[in-house]
């Protein structure tokens, strides 16, 4: 007797423990992992996993490149072309120095010129 309502007590226990389980109750709702695959992902930050650190740092320091040597480009390039402008304006200055030099020295020679042509004549 003592067997019999000791395996029945066990079958109850067994009953009544998957009874109690949630898939019994789901309704087709099934547990999902959305929480399991959250502390994965928040772990793999932890650990150093998903290898965007080395790509971040290489596309920020490319970045900086680029926009440095704008930066520096632009203030050479202002730096030659006053610099141009200075050459530029010396030899023009030059030139029209040379030219007004070479006509007074024309002008002169017509003097000259004609002043012997009065002589011979």
């Amino acid at each position: 007797m003592r067997i019999i309502l000791l395996l029945l007590a066990i079958i109850a226990v067994a009953i009544t423990s998957a009874a109690q389980d949630y898939q019994d109750y789901a309704d087709g709702y099934e547990q999902d992992s959305l929480y399991q695959d959250y502390a994965s992902r928040q772990q793999e930050k932890v650990d150093g996993g998903g290898g965007n650190g080395l790509g971040k740092a290489i596309g920020a320091f490319g970045i900086s490149y680029l926009v440095g040597a704008k930066v520096h480009s632009n203030r050479v390039t202002k730096k030659m072309k006053s610099k141009h402008l200075k050459d530029q304006k010396a030899l023009y200055t030059q030139y029209y120095n040379d030219v007004y030099k070479l006509e007074e020295q024309k002008a002169e020679q017509q003097a000259v010129i004609e002043q012997l042509q009065a002589a011979l004549a």
